[in-house]
């Protein structure tokens, strides 16, 4: 759809509902995005890692399976996925994934030449690349880590070096291909051990094995370690506590909301880690159900309610899996500086064909399901359930193979670029005191409620980043509880103050003021522990100024939460001259003044400043005319 078409189809439902949201109308078809910002990262140039496992796609397009476009037409997947916002692939490495006689042994057929073959098309499209070392020859998880049948017998010594050469003339194979390896993990799924070891002491003598290998192939490829099963607390911790000593940089868990705990719990456990140990965490899979349609005729690993688990309760739907997706970046995000994103598990893996009995000769044939008759002889699950995708519902495309609106949210996850500019705070993030006070260096506190434990009091209660944050909490409510700092502009220019905040039963608002006039003020509400939410307000000032910004907050009775990471930065290159219909004052007219617009004619929000910037007819009064005016403004 063209862009003055959609400026139009939104200023068009915007008058006739009043108050409905522009997101919830960005989608023909319905869907709603969520929008998450991680903090600014330092991997990865600075973006998200937006990842999808595709592994078994190779043996679905040798099984006639064909990927198109949103549009309907055919095109390779690869470049789909790009389009849509993904930036990286991960790919499994079986070592020998066949039998004696050749015959393979199904889930993608995932040997070298496979990861290769898959690595050649990210090189073609600028995808990065993860490449996940099983270190087996089949399918490596909790309850099965065998080592590879040619290393049977291996010691411990003689299984090293063989790591090591594997590891080795793989990573050559990959890399010619001239794809960009971003990252390598050493086992997949290493909860209980890893290639037929066990015992914790030779399990990170083989990781580090594999770790010095990587290392010397390529110094800024990240090394991953992947686990399972975050809602095991004292598990997971205890696992992280055996790998300190293995040389690595990412902690990966899987995270399926069915099975695997409550998101806030995934955040504190990610949280908890990287802080602890030094490491980067990210999520190396997940996933979530579209319907309950089982399209290829093999049992799906989620066929009915009772199976979604009690951790969270999202639709069975396309817009259910955005949600959850959606919310599980969100979790990484909160941990902090250290969370670098999320791979989506297996989201191609689709139906091969309409009928069971010729599906199960596809399957056979190219290893297109998740196990073959052939593998039962390296794993006996796979003997007794051999067959297709267990996953074919939980897949982003529909089963001929269209994108689902699912696959675009990974369009809707950002990350915040380093500033380039000065902080012009002094104290922004409640560091300088060095400790727990109720009067922070440079910050003026107003409370307005009494009694133990009520005022805002500088602690480590709920950090984003750093050691404090600014921490409130009161056993009766209260309101305009207020912290203050100002500084004198150095220059003329766009004062931008921000801030986060986080906790509950809380409304928290920023306001920026010029000279002592309100200039502009923003506000959020918190919805829970350690899940940060970010305000900016935006004020012109000339130099010698005396610019004040202000964190308030109104809070219910138990309400708690704390406020860090503030910001002020000036844009020296604008003018105090405002033109009608820039609403957020960015010297441009586009879609986001659109949005500040109806918030601001629907009442949705209330708006302080400069009103002339909505009077686009200059009348004296904003009326549904400056909203006609400002389509023009917008399609001009």
């Amino acid at each position: 759809m063209k862009i003055k078409n959609v400026i139009t189809f939104i200023l068009s439902m915007c008058i006739v509902s009043g108050t409905a949201g522009v997101s919830d109308r960005c989608n023909a078809e319905g869907a709603v995005y969520k929008e998450v910002t991680f903090p600014s990262i330092d991997v990865n140039d600075g973006e998200v890692i937006k990842g999808v496992d595709i592994s078994s796609i190779i043996s679905l397009e040798k099984s006639g399976v064909v990927f198109r476009n949103e549009k309907g037409e055919k095109q390779d997947i690869f470049l789909t996925l790009k389009n849509a916002g993904v930036n990286y692939i991960r790919v499994r490495v079986w070592n020998e994934p066949y039998n004696s006689s050749g015959a393979t042994y199904g889930g993608g057929a995932n040997d070298i030449d496979t990861a290769v073959k898959i690595a050649q098309r990210c090189a073609e499209y600028g995808l990065k690349l993860l490449v996940d070392f099983h270190y087996s020859d089949f399918w490596a998880d909790p309850g099965k880590q065998y080592c590879p049948k040619s290393w049977k017998g291996y010691d411990l010594t003689k299984k090293s070096e063989a790591i090591k050469e594997f590891t080795s003339s793989s990573l050559s194979k990959i890399s010619a291909t001239g794809v960009q390896i971003g990252m390598v993990q050493i086992g997949n799924e290493t909860t209980s051990g890893m290639c037929g070891e066990y015992d914790w002491n030779n399990v990170c003598s083989l990781m580090n094995s594999a770790s010095s290998v990587i290392r010397k192939f390529d110094k800024d490829i990240l090394i991953a370690l992947h686990f399972t099963n975050p809602e095991k607390t004292e598990q997971i911790y205890s696992l992280a506590s055996k790998v300190s000593r293995v040389d690595y940089d990412v902690f990966a868990t899987s995270y399926y909301p069915y099975w695997h705990g409550t998101l806030s719990n995934l955040t504190e456990v990610l949280k908890n880690i990287s802080q602890k140990y030094d490491k980067y965490v990210m999520v190396a899979e997940t996933s979530w159900a579209n319907s309950f349609e089982d399209t290829d005729m093999h049992s799906n690993t989620i066929s009915e309610t009772g199976q979604l688990g009690n951790y969270v309760s999202y639709d069975v739907s396309v817009q259910g899996q955005i949600n959850s997706v959606s919310d599980v970046f969100k979790a990484v995000a909160d941990a902090g500086q250290k969370g670098i994103g999320v791979f989506y598990w297996e989201p191609a893996w689709i139906t091969v064909g309409n009928d069971y009995n010729s599906n199960m000769q596809i399957w056979e044939k190219h290893g297109s399901g998740w196990a073959s008759k052939a593998a039962g002889e390296y794993q006996e699950d796979a003997a007794k359930y051999h067959g297709g995708s267990a996953v074919d519902n939980q897949a982003l495309f529909d089963k001929e193979g269209n994108p689902l609106d699912s696959l675009y949210l990974f369009s809707h996850i950002t990350s915040e670029k380093k500033s380039l500019k000065e902080n012009l705070l002094k104290n922004p993030g409640f560091e300088s005191d060095k400790t727990d006070t109720s009067s922070p260096v440079l910050w003026k506190i107003t409370d307005t409620t009494s009694g133990e434990y009520s005022k805002f009091t500088v602690n480590s209660e709920m950090v984003r980043n750093g050691e404090y944050s600014l921490h409130w909490y009161s056993a009766d409510s209260f309101e305009n509880s207020s912290a203050l700092t100002e500084i004198t502009a150095e220059c003329d220019g766009n004062y931008k103050f921000s801030s986060y905040f986080a906790g509950e039963k809380s409304t928290c608002k920023i306001r920026i003021y010029v000279n002592n006039v309100l200039k502009d003020e923003n506000t959020c509400k918190p919805v829970a522990y350690n899940s940060w939410d970010k305000l900016s307000v935006m004020a012109y000032a000339k130099k010698g100024d005396v610019i004040k910004a202000e964190i308030s907050v109104t809070g219910d009775k138990e309400g708690y939460g704390s406020a860090d990471d503030c910001f002020m930065e000036v844009d020296e290159n604008v003018s105090d001259k405002k033109q009608p219909g820039d609403i957020n004052n960015d010297n441009k007219i586009d879609i986001a003044d659109l949005v500040c617009f109806k918030e601001y004619l629907f009442g949705i929000k209330n708006v302080s400043g400069d009103y002339s910037i909505y009077d686009i007819d200059s009348d004296g009064k904003v009326d549904i005319k400056d909203f006609v005016l400002f389509k023009n403004l917008l399609l001009s």
